[in-house]
């Protein structure tokens, strides 16, 4: 019992320095944050959310979960720049090259097949892809192996796109990508 508790709190402390390492991340990226419109994209809790919104006029907090959207409603609502919505899985719902920079942490990999297609369908031409997830290797905690994308699958899924990788940064069990829409 004494291992599994330890295994529990280590993981716990684990997550908490990457959280921070995330923030430290964003923080040191915050120029390409900066824009009119925005979506957080698989938003969860809107833990991002809370630190983005500094930076865009209007920012789009979105996920297909009821209980992220309530869990939002907690945490956002109090911020008059954050519109909450519960969004279909299969497609955007903005209008072609409307949006300034699409952020996604910990969620690319869930998206449905194709997805950067949509991404690139509603960002402006010279618009932000963010793609904070993690990377493909074995970690004590976070989502199995098979499902995660490494760098070099989502810089070529993007490429696919017509994006350009601007910035590549490794953050522990993670690593975030920057792309600009050609």
């Amino acid at each position: 019992m004494d291992n599994g508790i330890n295994a529990h709190m280590h993981n716990i402390l684990k997550i908490k320095k990457v959280e921070k390492q995330f923030i430290d991340a964003i923080k040191e990226n915050i120029q390409y944050f900066r824009a009119s419109e925005g979506i957080d994209l698989g938003a969860g809790g809107g833990r991002f959310s809370v630190i983005m919104h500094k930076y865009v006029k209007r920012l789009y907090s979105i996920d297909v979960s009821n209980e992220a959207i309530e869990a939002m409603h907690k945490s956002l609502d109090k911020f008059s720049n954050v519109k909450i919505l519960k969004v279909p899985r299969d497609v955007l719902p903005f209008k072609d090259s409307s949006i300034d920079v699409v952020f996604a942490a910990n969620s690319f990999h869930d998206l449905p097949a194709g997805y950067e297609h949509e991404i690139g369908r509603v960002l402006n031409v010279g618009g932000i892809f963010i793609d904070l997830d993690w990377k493909k290797e074995e970690t004590t905690f976070g989502p199995p192996v098979k499902i995660r994308f490494s760098e070099k699958e989502v810089i070529g899924k993007m490429e696919k796109q017509n994006f350009r990788l601007v910035k590549k940064q490794d953050i522990e069990t993670h690593y975030m990508l920057i792309f600009s829409k050609n």
